[in-house]
């Protein structure tokens, strides 16, 4: 009689343990796939940004090199230019590839920012375009990029506010590039420097005296007009007691500004 109700107990339990290992199973196996998919799409994410975003450098190149063309001024000249990529830290996988131009006038820069990653259908090509004339002061500094594998040339434009980095794909023609832009701005300098001299020279000689040589048959009121002063300041600056002068004196005809 006391048997019967504990043999009858203990299938329950059996059974609850079964469905209890059975649950456990299937959230693991949930668990297991979930973070499976997440590594898939986290796979296939850096492999669209390591392949699919990079960009054409050769075809960016000759559309960045054709916007150049149409971007110069009448009578501009580009002297030498440079094959140049740029990136950001916040999007590094997608490159802007494109062309920096030094010009007989400024520093020119198009970019073809690549493709995006959904496309819209058909749409006309943007570039990104910088232009940087030689009169603007620019400071030009070489320092590693891609985390400190390839040189990049960095540029500080007037008061550092506007900077640029470029990785360039050819280190002898970025050096061109360079040296067109510090002679550029040495004969710039070189010009505002004469212009100055000559400016404070002016303003040295408008302060000289200056005197007039009597020639014969000059009079006093003849040498007012020629230097559009007063006769009776010619009186006064040289002493004169009279209008009567001979020829060979030198008379003061503009006093010494102080």
């Amino acid at each position: 009689m006391v048997a019967g109700p504990v043999t009858t107990a203990a299938a329950p339990r059996s059974t609850r343990r079964e469905v209890t290992a059975s649950t456990r199973r299937m959230v693991r196996l949930l668990v297991t796939s979930a973070w499976s998919l997440l590594w898939l799409f986290i796979m296939a994410a850096i492999a669209v940004l390591l392949f699919v975003h990079r960009g054409d450098a050769e075809g960016s190149a000759r559309l960045a090199n054709a916007e150049i063309e149409a971007q110069l001024q009448r009578g501009e000249r580009v002297e030498h230019r440079v094959a140049v990529m740029q990136r950001h830290w916040w999007d590094f996988y997608r490159v802007t590839h494109g062309v920096l131009a030094a010009t007989d006038r400024r520093l020119l820069f198009v970019g073809v920012p690549p493709a995006a990653l959904l496309p819209r259908g058909f749409e006309p090509q943007e570039f990104l375009v910088r232009s940087i004339p030689y009169d603007r002061p620019v400071t030009v500094r070489l320092g590693p990029a891609d985390f400190g594998t390839r040189p990049a040339l960095r540029l500080a434009v007037g008061d550092g506010r506007e900077r640029f980095a470029f990785l360039p794909l050819d280190r002898a023609r970025m050096d061109s590039v360079v040296a067109v832009l510090e002679r550029r701005q040495a004969a710039l300098r070189a010009a505002a420097e004469a212009e100055r001299r000559a400016t404070e020279a002016a303003i040295a000689a408008s302060r000289r005296a200056i005197h007039h040589l009597v020639q014969r048959g000059e009079s006093l009121d003849l040498i007012a007009r020629r230097y559009g002063i007063s006769v009776d300041s010619i009186i006064k600056w040289n002493g004169l007691t009279s209008t009567r002068i001979t020829a060979g004196r030198r008379l003061l005809v503009k006093p010494e500004a102080r």
